[in-house]
């Protein structure tokens, strides 16, 4: 059985941020415990739990461990985090984060070094979802000079997520790419790759290449059938119609919004109703049907529930009505929206105050200064958030405003802009 107590004094004591000198210190040589972290050694009983001591670590030295209870506590690690993974319940995922993080008490786990490092993989995983503590993937930058090649996987694709959380694009693109390149030959179960094809194609959209995140979610969609696990097949088609449509392939985008919507009904998640309809309300705007795009806009935001969600609703009922040339419909759901982000007071909720204010310099103030300087505003923020489909649009908005005032030079410039963005998509 692999020693792992190097790995527990090691990562308690840079959690500590404690100095090798000040651990070692009376105990033994800053080499000696060198090795000992890196486990080219087995101590000693005595400087074990003189070490364990100082970090007060209640770790027994005298603990038994076979190799069938190591493989039963694999299998369920791994199926509590399968489990959470694939069932978007978000009862289920705390309940099996708290199972999993009572093996952090449980001493067997810290005589096995591959046990170990797979615990704190997936205590990692689940930092990325609702109940996660952080905190855990910066102890495995500790340890990735012992990962096997499935860990480095599993790790890379977590600092990817981390990365892209952060706005780092080049890490994050480079991480997917390390990814990509052992995902074919690799040992993981096929819900895991089916999950990590589905991260990847997640963060591709956002990075606007949406041909990649077609070809990594349909092959997590696969997986999602084959096995019936509805909310992932609801969420796939999503993603998927989401890249059509910036693709402007309007018909396939709806018929993944349609096969989500039955897949919901079919399962009673009605829950999914409101961001669905009112994307499929988004396609019949693009396509020209008025009628529709209102209808299924409003259907939309029935189901809604949360405040944002409600608001992605107005400002594409804003949109709409904006088309139609609809200038008092486009300030009463102005307005609507407004009282909403008042009531609220959120900072998440920032974006729709851009949106909304260009919205009412437009219908109130018409080709004026105020429309001028809320466009300027807008694109600086999507810009800011990387948000490339509105800085896009407000971009070109911006460009025919300034070129209508006579600012030639400097509407120049946000064509480019625009263009620029374009150019990425194509």
């Amino acid at each position: 059985m692999q020693n792992n107590y190097g790995n527990l004094i090691k990562v308690e004591r840079l959690r500590r941020n404690m100095k090798q000198s000040v651990l070692a210190r009376g105990i033994c040589s800053v080499s000696y415990l060198s090795k000992i972290e890196n486990n080219q050694t087995i101590p000693s009983e005595e400087v074990l739990d003189l070490l364990f001591r100082k970090l007060d670590l209640d770790i027994p030295l005298y603990v038994t461990v076979t190799d069938n209870e190591i493989e039963k506590i694999k299998v369920e690690i791994l199926r509590l985090i399968k489990e959470a993974v694939l069932s978007r319940n978000l009862n289920e995922t705390a309940e099996n984060l708290k199972k999993i993080e009572r093996y952090k008490k449980d001493h067997r786990i810290y005589k096995h070094k591959p046990l170990y490092i797979l615990m704190l993989l997936v205590l990692a995983r689940f930092d990325f979802m609702p109940g996660g503590k952080q905190g855990y993937l910066t102890e495995l930058e500790w340890l990735q000079d012992q990962f096997t090649s499935e860990d480095r996987i599993r790790f890379n694709i977590l600092k990817a997520l981390k990365s892209f959380s952060l706005n780092d694009k080049d890490t994050a693109l480079d991480l997917m790419q390390q990814v990509r390149e052992e995902l074919d030959t690799t040992y993981l179960e096929e819900w895991e790759i089916a999950d990590i094809n589905y991260i990847i194609g997640g963060m591709y959209y956002k990075y606007t290449d949406y041909l990649q995140a077609i070809e990594h979610v349909n092959r997590a969609l696969s997986y999602f059938k084959d096995n019936f696990y509805v909310e992932r097949i609801i969420e796939c088609h999503l993603i998927i119609g989401l890249a059509f449509k910036r693709r402007k392939r309007f018909n396939e985008a709806l018929a993944n919004y349609k096969k989500a919507i039955k897949a919901a009904g079919a399962t009673d998640l009605k829950g999914y109703y409101g961001m669905l309809y009112n994307n499929t309300g988004e396609i019949y705007s693009l396509q020209g049907n008025r009628e529709l795009a209102l209808e299924y806009f409003l259907k939309g935001l029935e189901y809604k529930v949360e405040s944002k969600s409600k608001l992605l609703s107005i400002l594409s009922l804003i949109e709409e009505y904006s088309i139609r040339g609809s200038s008092q419909e486009v300030l009463d759901w102005v307005e609507k929206g407004e009282e909403i982000i008042q009531e609220e007071d959120n900072d998440n909720l920032s974006e729709f105050i851009y949106h909304f204010g260009v919205f009412r310099n437009k219908y109130t103030n018409g080709n004026s200064k105020e429309l001028i300087e809320s466009l300027k505003k807008a694109v600086q923020y999507f810009e800011s958030s990387d948000d490339y489909h509105y800085t896009n649009k407000y971009a070109l908005w911006l460009a025919r405003e300034l070129r209508e005032n006579g600012k030639y030079k400097l509407s120049t410039e946000y064509y480019e802009k625009s263009i620029a963005i374009m150019s990425r998509w194509d």
